[in-house]
């Protein structure tokens, strides 16, 4: 099984900052498009999120949910595209005010632990995965859950191009993974 792994702030919706209030969500401009693509091409659409602002205390896992309801509901409202699964990461080694998220662990990007834990619930192939986001750390949590993954970095601040290809949007990172997609298969 093939998959693509998502950002999810900066990448399918506009970064502002830590988000608990769902009401603050705002997709980004041909993001629902490309998740529908995605389904279309028979990719696990996986969203991996560093949510460091539970360990910071500043939000809960509830309203980090409750945030990824939103972004699901946004998308499948505008395009019917749907996401199989979000896994975030709640720690922070130094900032927390948390115990229990007061951590180190391989679940926080650049780790690539959320991608391996997907591709086990999901039986996924990580030689055979896309990651997208929009920071160096996604391309980092990629290479590190398996050094095949092919990495795509869409425009941010966060970002020193790193990333196997710059795309300009998600949208053009669903056309540029459906690229590959069509030439491995005429290969």
């Amino acid at each position: 099984m093939r998959a693509v792994f998502l950002d999810r702030d900066g990448t399918i919706n506009k970064q502002v900052g830590y988000c608990g209030d769902p009401a603050k969500i705002e997709l980004l401009p041909g993001a629902a498009l490309a998740v529908r693509r995605f389904n279309e091409m028979g990719l696990l659409t996986i969203v991996v999120t560093n949510q460091s602002a539970v360990a910071r205390g500043l939000i809960t896992e509830a309203q980090v949910r409750r945030v990824n309801a939103e972004v699901a509901l946004q998308v499948a409202r505008e395009s019917g595209g749907r996401f199989d699964a979000f896994y975030y990461s709640p720690y922070h080694p130094t900032e927390g005010v948390h115990e229990e998220y007061s951590r180190d662990s391989d679940w926080r990007k650049p780790g690539g632990g959320m991608l391996r834990q997907a591709a086990q619930d999901f039986h996924v192939d990580l030689a055979r995965c896309f990651m997208v986001g929009d920071a160096d750390i996604d391309h980092h949590a990629g290479k590190d859950a398996h050094a095949g993954i092919i990495t795509l970095q869409v425009p941010s601040e966060y970002g020193a191009e790193v990333a196997d290809h710059q795309v300009a949007s998600l949208l053009d990172a669903a056309e540029k993974i459906a690229q590959m997609l069509r030439a491995a298969e005429a290969s």
